[in-house]
Order: structure tokens, then C-alpha cells, then sequence
């Protein structure tokens, strides 16, 4: 071996590990930067994350989780249009009349009652009550019922005023009347076991008062 090839040799030796060391340094360096970008990536997204308030139904008996609905406050016009929404239902299936459905429709208007309004309803609806619906109107006849306008007049108070229409079957004959419903509400949300109760009435609205008065005297007869 000569002697440059030893110079080489020796040199390799003693610099190759330094050399490597460099290397690896350098190398530990790059990945250091990139996982440094790589964090500084994965922050930069979390501005764009939104935090979202739910209500969510628990099914106890199997442990399923539906989500509810979407709690956001609500504008002065979406709670008027919510609380009228409920009004005509409940005015609706208070006042209509069809034997094929009364049970179910009864039984509703009766989780949604308190107080005079729940009184009121169960004796309308007794068997020994001179105007029992069934034993006033004949086999088949219905009461179809039509909102006309609603007037919030405060803030658990409004009036309903809506129409009645009688239909016979023995009759081409209808008649007509038209009413105004006085009724007092509220909003009183409750824990419910039944999902199908909060499914039916989640906000818990609730009439406490019911009268109806006649807007007209006159039958309107067609």
C-alpha cells in the first residue's frame, strides 16, 4: 500500500464518522422543521372549527342517541310564526270532528291541556254529557275547521278565530260558522320518558285557558 493510500485510508477513518455525525444532525434538523410546519398547519385549522349547541334524545332502553334539534336563538318573527304554528294545531284538532280519528285526536289535545282548558275538554267529551259529540252529530257526519286569522294580544294570550263546517252524510247541505277562540299558553318544556312524547310536543306547549265565543250569529248554509 503506498503511502498516499494510506494518508487516505487513515484520513477515511478518523473524518468518515465525523462526517456521518454531520450528516445525521442535518438530516434530524429537516425533520424537525417539518414536523414543527406540519403543527403549525394542523393550529391554523382550528379558527375554522364552530362549537354547536343540540339536544339530544337518549333511547334508554337501547342506548341510541338522535339528535333533537339545533338550539339557536330564535328572532322576534320566528317565534310569533313558532307560536302560531301551535295555536292552529291545537285549535284544529280541538274543534274538528271525525269519528274515524276522535280517540287519537282527543287524547292529543289532551296532553297538550292544563288547568280550565283540560277541565273544559274532558266533560265536552264524557259519555254523560247531554252534548256529547257522538250523540249530537250523526253516523258520519265530520266538522272540517279552517283558521282564519290569529292576534297575539300578549304574551301568553291570543285569539283564534276560525270557521266550523258541518258535513252530513244524508245532506248536500253544509252549514257554516264562524268563532273566535280566547286562549291562554305557555311554554313549559319537560323530561319526558316516552320519546314519542317529546317527538309530539318538544317545546311543551301547553293551553291553560279555552273559550270559544260565536263571531256571527248567522249561518252561512251552501
Amino acid at each position: 500500500m503506498t503511502d498516499n493510500m494510506m494518508d487516505e485510508f487513515q484520513a477515511d477513518m478518523v473524518l468518515g464518522p465525523r462526517r456521518r455525525e454531520r450528516f445525521g444532525y442535518a438530516m434530524g434538523g429537516i425533520g424537525a422543521i417539518i414536523g414543527v410546519c406540519g403543527m403549525v398547519a394542523a393550529a391554523s385549522l382550528f379558527p375554522l372549527k364552530t362549537t354547536e349547541t343540540v339536544i339530544v334524545v337518549v333511547d334508554k332502553s337501547t342506548g341510541d342517541i338522535d339528535r333533537a334539534v339545533t338550539m339557536a336563538p330564535l328572532q322576534m318573527g320566528e317565534r310569533d310564526a313558532l307560536i302560531q304554528a301551535q295555536l292552529v294545531a291545537y285549535v284544529d284538532d280541538r274543534e274538528t270532528f271525525d269519528q274515524t280519528d276522535s280517540e287519537h285526536r282527543v287524547n292529543s289535545v289532551l296532553d297538550r291541556s292544563k288547568g280550565d282548558a283540560e277541565r273544559t275538554l274532558r266533560a265536552l267529551w264524557s259519555s254523560t254529557n247531554p252534548d256529547y259529540p257522538p250523540k249530537v252529530y250523526s253516523d258520519g257526519s265530520k266538522i272540517d275547521v279552517t283558521i282564519k286569522r290569529i292576534n297575539l294580544i300578549g304574551e301568553a294570550m291570543a285569539q283564534v278565530n276560525f270557521t266550523r263546517t258541518l258535513r252530513q252524510p244524508r245532506s248536500q247541505e253544509t252549514v257554516t260558522r264562524s268563532y273566535v277562540a280566547t286562549i291562554g299558553f305557555t311554554f313549559q318544556p319537560q323530561r319526558e320518558r316516552r320519546l314519542e312524547m317529546v317527538w309530539a310536543n318538544p317545546l311543551g306547549f301547553s293551553v291553560q285557558s279555552y273559550r270559544v265565543d260565536a263571531e256571527v250569529v248567522e249561518d252561512v248554509k251552501k
